[in-house]
């Protein structure tokens, strides 16, 4: 006889790699333009992705409205810190030389990894979490305006270690802050290319 309450679901996390992007000052603009940059924002996320060959674990990317979050496929962090950025900060780029002012993209992009479980529903873990406090770590936003940056990246103090232990970049191209909201309180990178 099977048991009614066969309990709790197994819970297998696995280590993954993932990263977040949000289009900064999103929603002071018309819905036109929102959905000018949302389009935009999409397309320059996958063209990166294909380009630097950084594999989704599934077909599309958590939709965030004015972002988006990806866990990646086996990758390197190497790629996700070499030729990723290098595509994504281009497409910001190139699409702010050719875009109207009301559609040119500010880009925030946060890259973290850890453990993270997989369900019905997606996947869930401390790293994604982060993802998302770290976007929206308000030191972040401000030394992204105070250089007047079209693309900044955010990294959790545990993949800095990883990214400077391989010297996979040079230290006085990034710096700590404190990220401070919600529950969460951490250290964080941050990186202007």
């Amino acid at each position: 006889m099977s048991d009614p309450n066969p309990g709790p679901e197994v819970v297998r996390p696995r280590y993954r790699t993932c990263f977040a992007v949000d289009i900064s000052r999103f929603t002071s603009r018309d819905a036109a333009s929102q959905a000018q940059i949302r389009e935009a924002m999409h397309t320059m996320v996958r063209a990166a992705s294909t380009a630097a060959r950084v594999p989704w674990r599934s077909e599309v990317g958590s939709d965030r409205g004015d972002g988006v979050l990806v866990v990646t496929g086996k990758v390197g962090v190497e790629v996700l810190f070499g030729d990723f950025i290098r595509y994504l900060g281009g497409g910001v780029r190139g699409h702010n030389l050719l875009a109207a002012p009301a559609e040119q993209i500010q880009l925030r992009v946060a890259l973290d990894g850890g453990y993270l479980h997989k369900d019905a529903h997606g996947y869930s873990g401390v790293a994604l979490n982060r993802l998302s406090r770290m976007l929206d770590a308000p030191e972040f936003k401000a030394r992204m305006n105070e250089h007047e940056a079209e693309f900044a990246v955010i990294m959790s103090n545990d993949l800095y270690k990883v990214v400077r232990g391989y010297r996979l970049l040079e230290d006085k191209h990034l710096d700590r802050i404190q990220v401070e909201v919600k529950e969460t309180r951490t250290q964080a990178w941050t990186w202007i290319p």
